[in-house]
């Protein structure tokens, strides 16, 4: 997944370090290896349930921000299509790992979720979209890796599929195409937001990584 211009080419140079950090984190090399420990596994998605509600949330709030049509359906439809994905896992994933429901949001998590809600609700919609673009490009690219990397009969091979969808790749270039529009038409100081958000949010991507490997 490449960049779309100059500027989003300029955030992927900044976060290159830190998502480097992401695939070389034990939770991606233990997916990737087949080596994962369950109980990692089951932080991780108990706890992505709940993040990809409020992150359908600061995308629709995002999404009624938007500056033309066209980018307030395209969040629209990733919001909505957040809630399914949402669906999909309690009655997928959750059901086959029996995983149990989590109490509440954990600390990496919940800095998450509020991180998203706050630029949503708060930022500049430029900045908004920024904060929010690392859950798919940084996602996908990571996915990317392990799909490519992973071991055969892998026992988390039907999670790891789930990174191969041709809709999501679809997205994700949609998002980074928008956000490319945004920082060329943005001034100096938005630009410079864009960026700082967008580093943050791939920090944010790590530290729920990081979290998991604790458990």
């Amino acid at each position: 997944m490449e960049s779309a211009g100059p500027f989003t080419q300029k955030l992927w140079e900044t976060v290159h370090t830190v998502y480097q950090q992401i695939i070389d984190c034990s939770y991606i090399k233990r997916l990737t290896d087949g080596t994962l420990p369950d109980r990692w596994f089951m932080h991780y998605l108990s706890q992505d349930v709940l993040y990809i509600i409020d992150d359908s949330r600061a995308l629709a709030v995002t999404a009624a921000r938007a500056e033309n049509p066209e980018e307030m359906y395209f969040f629209l439809q990733l919001a909505k299509d957040g809630l399914d994905i949402e669906r999909a896992l309690q009655d997928t994933f959750i059901l086959q790992f029996q995983i149990p429901k989590a109490a509440g949001k954990s600390p990496a998590f919940h800095a998450y979720a509020d991180f998203l809600l706050n630029h949503a609700f708060h930022s500049p919609y430029p900045v908004a979209v920024s904060a929010l673009l690392p859950c798919f490009w940084v996602y996908y690219k990571a996915g990317d890796f392990v799909l490519k990397n992973t071991i055969v009969n892998n026992p988390y091979q039907r999670w790891i599929d789930t990174y191969s969808g041709e809709e999501y790749r679809q997205y994700t270039e949609r998002f980074i195409d928008i956000t490319e529009n945004l920082g060329q038409k943005a001034d100096s100081d938005i630009r410079s937001q864009m960026l700082s958000v967008f580093t943050e949010g791939t920090r944010h991507e790590l530290l729920v990584f990081e979290e998991a490997a604790r458990q």
